[in-house]
């Protein structure tokens, strides 16, 4: 435990390098007809959260005039906190938001018909564990019975409870202390805890002074931490929402703010460091650290295979621990027909 990890820039890096042919033929496909048609409504508001989770590509297309380039004035709205964002929406004032899946599932519980209309982000590889280099874990059945350090009701525990399901593990035995992200790195440096769980940039950081990255909500390093192995331990992603009247009425107008984020997702996949200060900018946050995050995060519009499966695995956790009062299929959040005409190789499931 004692010897130089790779941290997760280096091994993103290299990752990404790999992955960016594949993916930009997702993102910047043809619009067709509907690039041809006049927008029903050039100016409008978009909601969103104020970081690069929810509005990267909302940054970004504002900051380059992607959205004045496809004939329109749209105005960002920042909110602080994500949950603030149903909320919002139930005002009825609100036609288009930057949600993440389970927001959308909690206006439809309202009885408010808000649907995804193209994924922005899977923000699954954010979320990850690392381990402490005095833990004594060389093997994952030595996470039995640690000390786990981790904000209470984090969504990470369901990547470690996944990840204990996959190995064998009593997800029971671990002893979850509750600790805010900046301390969880001081006490494991200390071996005040064995394992750190959260989010970047706070794992990148642990990593970087000492502690071992072991697994994300999509990629484990169990094995190895030079070559990370596929996993969906944790799916958690945010995607353009808009409400029924919007997408009965302006759908030419969706299918122009759909154009300008795939052009600025095209960018952060091709480009993240140059992005990063950008994205920045616009959503008037610190750079630093941010190319981490967005290498780290898929910005593909994609309604993949990984949905499909981390979707409902993700509503019933979020009903088990009562964040969620039941649950919403997954056909009830998706508006496949939009993305279906913009980009249909987009569309997998």
């Amino acid at each position: 435990m004692g010897q130089y990890q790779p941290t997760r820039r280096d091994v993103l890096r290299r990752a990404t390098s790999l992955s960016v042919l594949a993916a930009a033929s997702a993102v910047m496909p043809s619009l067709g007809q509907a690039q041809e048609l006049p927008a029903e409504i050039t100016s409008f508001e978009i909601i969103s959260v104020r970081d690069p989770q929810h509005s990267a590509q909302l940054a970004l297309a504002l900051e380059s005039g992607f959205f004045k380039e496809e004939g329109l004035d749209v105005t960002a709205n920042y909110t602080v906190n994500g949950p603030d964002l149903p909320s919002l929406a139930a005002s009825g004032q609100v036609k288009v938001l930057c949600s993440a899946m389970e927001h959308v599932a909690s206006l439809r519980l309202r009885g408010l018909d808000f649907k995804w209309i193209m994924k922005l982000s899977d923000i699954s590889n954010t979320q990850g564990v690392v381990i402490g280099e005095g833990a004594g874990i060389n093997k994952p059945q030595d996470l039995s019975g640690k000390r786990v350090g981790m904000f209470r009701g984090a969504s990470v525990e369901l990547a470690i409870e996944n990840m204990c399901k996959a190995h064998g593990i009593d997800f029971k035995s671990l002893q979850f202390i509750n600790m805010e992200p900046p301390e969880q790195a001081i006490a494991l440096m200390r071996n005040d805890i064995d394992v750190m769980a959260c989010w970047e940039p706070y794992v990148s950081n642990a990593a970087k002074v000492g502690g071992r990255l072991y697994f994300t909500g999509a990629k484990s390093y169990i094995d190895s931490s030079d070559a990370p192995t596929d996993v969906n331990w944790l799916y958690l992603a945010t995607g353009l929402s808009a409400s029924s009247d919007m997408r009965a009425q302006a759908p030419n107008t969706l299918f122009r703010v759909m154009r300008a984020m795939m052009r600025a997702s095209k960018l952060i996949i091709e480009d993240p460091a140059a992005a990063a200060p950008v994205v920045a900018k616009g959503l008037g946050i610190p750079p630093e650290g941010l190319d981490t995050i967005l290498r780290a995060n898929d910005y593909r519009p994609d309604f993949d295979e990984r949905l499909a499966a981390g979707y409902p695995d993700y509503i019933r956790w979020a009903v088990e621990r009562k964040f969620m009062d039941s649950s919403v299929p997954l056909d009830d959040i998706l508006e496949r027909s939009f993305l279906t005409k913009i980009a249909p190789q987009a569309v997998r499931i």
